[in-house]
């Protein structure tokens, strides 16, 4: 009201200025004095009505103003209960996502549930249900390629081959047998070597022979020996005491017994296939040889493995030297295992890199670290062409031109491979356990690439002519379809991706070049299975030990390992592999260059 006044006054005063250049008026001038006398009361009334007007006019303003402060305090109270509209709308919307995630973990849960049921107690229709597409088929037909899913792990026999002979019209040349993923059961049996063979006195045939067969029988000879020599103390003029051994004529020319040890090579063979082939514990290993009748610690035979370690130590180094040549291309993995340190169980880790083109496993053990320094001392300054991994992060250095690791410098200019198995094994997840449908395109797109590649094996093509197959537009238009689909669901809410998608596209986002650097030559594989099913046996053993006694224990089973597999990458016998080399290390043989699996055979030291 107050404000109002104020501007009524400026605008009389205004008014008033534009009034006072005029000359004043004098109405009343030439009027009787009961004229003036009429004009004044006129101008009264006037005066009073325009008096009357202006209260009204303050009273109108005024109620006006008073109306007006009731909506402003309305107002305010409005906006007041509109923002608290809005928060509650906010904090609905975050319980709505808030639900959904609990909904869509509940489903995660009941998937897995169901996942494990099914894996704890089998399906029932499993047997009945017939695969129709291709994909399906292709994959039933080459089992032994894990490609990441639970199933697709190797079988325990034989996959049977089925071959079209309508199709078939250029033999192929076979391939030598893998005895590195040996089945269980054969159509025949049979031993390698000459057989004894037993034959009929015919002349006691009470009849007329129809027919001849030899019938195949099988006999396992264990037995243990205990071998005495006798030592004679005795001392030539002019020199000092020694023990000798003086064969006589028939009985062996030396004692055999293994340097350190009371065992024959032959007897190290055995233990140490038991052990590190057959998995068997020391303790049980112990039963068995006190069920024949030994009487010997646990603890010894560990003692003597490690005599053995000795040697096979030196031959580990050679084949590392072979497996890090220049330019080399290689898988690695690591595992983990449980040691015992002092008075406590420690979770560690063993690694291994499988070098395919020369056919060498190396098993390696640092205190059980987990951390890159392991991996990169153990490289040192190799030259590799290209290193295929999974995507743990101990690796993501490989590779990088910033990278200034200074124990493997060479290493910046590798190729870093990620394994393309776990993106599938990723993808499976979300889509059996999860149910996100989301993950299909995803599924067929590596597909594409797995069957592409099994297609190339069966051609026999050449790393050259592999390479330009990876190159063309059809694998190139593949790779831009997955693109796409991985630009669309990473630009989803996250609350629309289920967890397992989400994982999955992330390994995708971040190890994109990684993982299809396969498709730049033909040299390099598509996933770092290779190297899984090599670390296999040694997690087997884990499974079977429950724990390792010691870093040293340790150490022994990567050593042992490591010539084992390399053994069997190599499609030889190990059993016969460590009778040689135990027989040469025996007899005098140090040249561990001609004691590799792959020459041992032609070592001139006999």
């Amino acid at each position: 009201m107050n404000e109002l006044q104020h501007i009524i006054e400026q605008k009389q005063e205004l008014l008033a200025r534009e009034a006072i250049s005029r000359p004043a008026v004098d109405y009343s001038k030439d009027m009787t004095a009961e004229g003036q006398k009429r004009y004044i009361n006129y101008l009264a009334e006037r005066l009073e009505k325009a008096d009357l007007g202006l209260r009204a006019r303050d009273a109108v303003l005024q109620d006006f103003l008073d109306e007006k402060k009731i909506l402003v305090e309305r107002l305010s109270k409005l906006d007041a209960v509109l923002s608290d509209v809005e928060d509650l709308k906010k904090n609905l919307a975050s319980e709505v996502k808030k639900r959904k995630a609990a909904e869509r973990k509940v489903d995660d849960l009941k998937a897995k549930l169901k996942f494990a049921n099914k894996n704890r107690y089998g399906n029932k229709s499993y047997g009945s249900k017939k695969k129709n597409s291709s994909e399906e088929s292709d994959r039933t037909k080459d089992k032994d390629d894990f490609d990441g899913t639970s199933s697709s792990l190797p079988g325990n026999s034989i996959a049977n081959k089925e071959s079209d002979s309508s199709s078939a019209t250029v033999t192929q040349e076979k391939k030598p047998r893998d005895l590195s993923n040996r089945p269980d059961t054969y159509n025949t049996m049979g031993v390698q070597g000459a057989s004894k063979e037993y034959r009929s006195d015919l002349s006691k045939v009470p009849g007329r022979i129809l027919e001849r067969k030899m019938i195949p029988v099988f006999h396992l000879e264990v037995n243990l020996v205990e071998e005495r020599f006798d030592m004679v103390h005795y001392v030539e003029k002019g020199k000092k005491p020694k023990w000798g051994y003086f064969p006589v004529a028939g009985n062996p020319q030396l004692v055999t017994k293994f340097d350190g040890t009371k065992a024959t090579p032959e007897f190290l063979q055995a233990i140490a296939y038991e052990v590190y082939v057959k998995n068997v514990t020391f303790g049980l290993l112990h039963r068995w040889l006190t069920d024949l009748g030994m009487k010997v610690s646990a603890n010894t035979l560990r003692n003597w493995l490690k005599k053995g370690k000795k040697y096979l130590d030196e031959l580990v180094k050679v084949l590392k030297e072979v497996a890090l040549e220049k330019d080399s291309i290689v898988n690695c993995d690591e595992t983990w295992c449980k040691v015992r340190k002092y008075d406590h169980y420690k979770k560690c880790y063993i690694w291994v890199l499988v070098n395919k083109a020369e056919q060498t496993v190396i098993f390696f053990y640092e205190d059980g670290s987990r951390g890159r320094d392991v991996l990169t001392h153990f490289i040192g300054d190799a030259e590799l062409k290209s290193v295929m991994t999974d995507g743990y992060n101990a690796y993501v250095f490989i590779g990088d031109e910033l990278s200034t690791v200074e124990q493997s410098p060479n290493l910046k200019k590798a190729i870093h491979q990620v394994c393309m198995a776990h993106f599938k094994a990723k993808l499976n997840k979300a889509l059996e356990q999860a149910g996100d449908i989301h993950a299909r395109p995803f599924l067929s797109g590596v597909d594409f690439y797995y069957k592409r590649e099994r297609q190339y094996d069966a051609e026999g093509l050449t790393p050259e002519e592999r390479g330009k197959r990876r190159q063309d537009l059809e694998s190139k238009e593949m790779l831009i379809t997955l693109r796409q689909y991985l630009k669309i669901e990473l630009d989803k809410d996250p609350s629309e991706i289920t967890p397992y998608l989400r994982e999955a596209l992330n390994y995708l986002d971040k190890f994109w070049n990684n993982i299809f650097a396969f498709l730049k030559d033909g040299n390099l594989p598509i996933d770092n299975n290779l190297a899984e099913r090599t670390i296999r046996p040694l997690t087997t053993q884990r499974n079977a030990m429950l724990h390792f006694g010691s870093d040293e224990g340790v150490e022994m089973a990567a050593t042992y390992h490591s010539i084992i597999s390399t053994v069997k990458m190599q499609g030889k016998s190990v059993w016969e592999y460590l009778g040689k080399f135990f027989t040469k290390i025996f007899n005098g043989c140090k040249d561990f260059i001609s004691l590799r699996p792959d020459k041992i055979g032609l070592a001139i030291c006999q």
